[in-house]
């Protein structure tokens, strides 16, 4: 089984290895479509993701999809030939915030792809995975695998958006329209007028798949000083999705006093230089938006209800073979929104 391992010198090298034995809980998938992520692009690019950094070669990849080709001695509730979406995430549920409901919180939480702990938890650049039947949600057969691949970033995005109860008539500002921001959009648009909805980021790509909803109020914010001028005190709610720090700066001088912040982007490590004062002067309320718990099964829920479209977000798509120039490509956000592997 072929795996593809990204190093700490930041190259890619392919590792030819017999499959695992398989535990009593465990399936066996053929990957067939994973999403590179931010988080996968930070490790690409930096070699760290949120002061996470990669120490031994790790196997990138946590948005993915397969096909069961193997099942442990206890399973019974999946069948060789089950299309799977896979919950990236499997809880220790014996901590205090898995026992609490706060399951994305878990402090032992093994999350695919991720260089968190030591040795690292491998991800899904791979041909097969052994997967613990949990994490295993069915895709129905209307569904292709491509846009089953969206799970974990629309269920991201569902967390992001349901720290607020009403959104209706509240001047709201996605700051940042990547991925994750993009997915906000959709789901805030099933419930809020457009008019009332702005989208910023400093790509013009990415701006256009705003646009392309229909979206009036684009904004390209490459001259912060003009949109703060205009928009000084202006927004009810804002969504920082982008990881970025002149984002949060920009959020902190057009949100209004008594204003509502949703930081979902993932901020470099380290300590920051925000505006943090303004918090404090203009009482605003600001959540960490972290991952998800229940809202993987909305996503899936939603994904096989057809209830989002993502063919207007998937650009390009590359064989597990050519995954690097995968990942230079999904790192470039002139040419790309959101790119896939496929096996």
């Amino acid at each position: 089984m072929k795996k593809y391992y990204f190093n700490v010198d930041r190259k890619f090298t392919v590792v030819d290895e017999p499959d695992k034995i398989l535990e009593a809980n465990q399936v066996r998938i053929n990957m067939k479509n994973c999403g590179i992520c931010g988080s996968d692009i930070h490790y690409y690019l930096f070699g760290e993701n949120g002061g996470r950094k990669i120490i031994e070669p790790l196997m990138l990849g946590h948005e993915f999809v397969g096909e069961i080709i193997e099942l442990g001695a206890k399973v019974s509730n999946f069948k060789i030939g089950d299309k799977i979406i896979v919950n990236p995430a499997l809880n220790c549920e014996k901590c205090i915030f898995c026992k609490s409901g706060k399951k994305n919180l878990c402090e032992s939480v093994s999350f695919f792809g991720s260089a968190a702990n030591l040795p690292h938890t491998q991800g899904a650049f791979r041909e097969n995975i052994e997967i613990h039947e949990s994490q295993c949600h069915n895709i129905l057969n209307s569904i292709s695998y491509e846009e089953a691949a969206f799970a974990e970033p629309l269920a991201v995005s569902l967390h992001a958006c349901s720290f607020l109860d009403n959104y209706a008539n509240k001047k709201i500002l996605i700051s940042g329209c990547g991925p994750i921001g993009l997915l906000i959009l959709k789901i805030l648009l099933q419930s809020c007028d457009q008019t009332n909805i702005f989208v910023v980021d400093v790509n013009n790509n990415v701006l256009n798949s705003a646009k392309n909803l229909g979206i009036k109020n684009i904004i390209n914010v490459n001259n912060s000083k003009n949109f703060i001028e205009e928009f000084n005190s202006y927004f009810d709610i804002a969504f920082e999705s982008s990881g970025n720090i002149n984002s949060i700066n920009n959020i902190l001088a057009t949100i209004n006093k008594g204003g509502k912040i949703i930081q979902v982007g993932n901020m470099p490590g380290g300590n920051l230089r925000i505006s943090y004062n303004k918090i404090m002067l203009k009482e605003l309320e600001l959540f960490g938006s972290y991952r998800f718990y229940k809202e993987f099964e909305d996503a899936v829920n939603a994904i096989n209800n057809k209830l989002f479209k993502f063919d207007d977000m998937l650009t390009h798509k590359f064989k597990l073979d050519n995954c690097e120039e995968a990942m230079k490509i999904a790192s470039n956000k002139d040419l790309s929104i959101k790119v896939q592997v496929y096996n």
